[in-house]
């Protein structure tokens, strides 16, 4: 478990299995790649054999999460290479001191001629530390997977169930979702502050201040009709709960 304060404070942060740090990206360096790019690439990171039926899991039984993301990733097409990309400038912004490559079995990070691997011995680790820096599953809209190759069909046609949720949320098929354009915009707002304050903000610290301020309006507007003399009101949540359980 990353500890809270770490995550807080948008120091990089320790990645012990491959003897280097993940940079906490601000919300102006994600810029550089826009919200979709950003988020393709977060997607295809996260891909996972959890979501597929047991029959599914069991024909994939020898292959890690790790083994399905570089055997997609190896696909030789268009839209394959634009997914690709989109990986590959998401790590950029993680480790943007070094070269990165993306090798039979693992993912190569190259400073000062030393090399650095992402690869199955480590790749869970990983995933723990990139999820708890960017807890966006539930606010961000997830892509649908269309990798067009012959494997990443396969695999991809068997993921893409996993995506209902998020498809039966969306109002327009095209609808583009910026939460961290949007996000940024209710709090300069809400707490009539310099957007270029947000800017650098990370995501974790975006989406604890935003969640924090949500609370703390609920309570505020809860307090204002108890004293207007409202009645039969709802129970609103304390809002200097832990919010990170």
């Amino acid at each position: 478990m990353i500890d809270g304060l770490l995550l807080l404070s948008g120091n990089d942060i320790p990645f012990y299995g491959a003897g280097l740090s993940i940079h906490q990206p601000t919300i102006k360096e994600i810029a550089y790649l826009g919200e979709e790019i950003f988020f393709t690439g977060y997607e295809w990171i996260n891909i996972s054999k959890n979501i597929l039926s047991e029959e599914d899991k069991i024909n994939l039984e020898q292959q890690t999460d790790f083994d399905i993301l570089i055997a997609i990733l190896g696909e030789h097409n268009a839209v394959m290479l634009k997914n690709r990309n989109c990986v590959e400038m998401v790590l950029a912004l993680l480790f943007p001191e070094y070269q990165i490559s993306f090798e039979q079995d693992s993912i190569k990070l190259i400073k000062d001629n030393e090399e650095y691997f992402i690869n199955n011995d480590n790749f869970i680790e990983f995933k723990q530390i990139f999820n708890a820096m960017f807890p966006i599953r539930d606010d961000s809209k997830q892509k649908d997977y269309n990798p067009g190759g012959e494997l990443a069909k396969k695999i991809a046609s068997k993921l893409a169930k996993g995506r209902q949720r998020a498809a039966a949320a969306k109002k327009q098929d095209n609808q583009k979702v910026d939460i961290l354009a949007r996000y940024v915009s209710i709090l300069t707002v809400g707490q009539k502050r310099n957007m270029n304050d947000y800017l650098v903000y990370t995501i974790y610290q975006l989406f604890d201040e935003h969640k924090r301020y949500t609370l703390k309006s609920g309570y505020d507007m809860y307090i204002k009709a108890k004293l207007a003399g409202a009645q039969d009101l709802k129970e609103v949540e304390d809002w200097m709960q832990d919010i990170h359980l």
